[in-house]
């Protein structure tokens, strides 16, 4: 609480709170609790039960960051489909079921890069 509200009296935006606690009551209590005018952020990796209803209920947490969520399932999905590779014997299956090549060039913004090589490049 002290070392927070040194970070506010100081100019901090917001105070980022987080715990490895496998349960939220480490943060939860800290929310109740703080009475300064900054928001809370919170990444509630190592206590996935702090869901949107508990979140809101506390009334002061303006930002969530889920902070690695993305590139756990990312690599879920690609062992997911190495394991389909290797038991198909090649990538016939499992083509139909991820995205196409063309996704990722627009993801990437290939058409995009490919102007700005012909503009400086040249």
């Amino acid at each position: 609480m002290k070392r927070a509200a040194a970070y506010e009296a100081a100019g901090a935006d917001m105070i980022l709170i987080h715990s490895k606690q496998k349960t939220p009551d480490e943060v939860e209590s800290f929310v109740r609790n703080w009475n300064g005018k900054v928001p809370i952020v919170i990444v509630p990796t190592a206590y996935p039960e702090m869901n949107e209803e508990r979140i809101k209920a506390l009334g002061k947490i303006a930002i969530v960051i889920y902070g690695n969520h993305a590139i756990r399932a990312s690599v879920t999905a690609m062992q997911d489909v190495f394991v389909r590779i290797l038991k198909d014997r090649g990538i016939h299956a499992v083509n139909n079921d991820i995205v196409s090549v063309e996704e990722i060039f627009r993801l990437q913004k290939m058409d995009q890069v490919k102007t700005n090589e012909k503009l400086f490049l040249s």
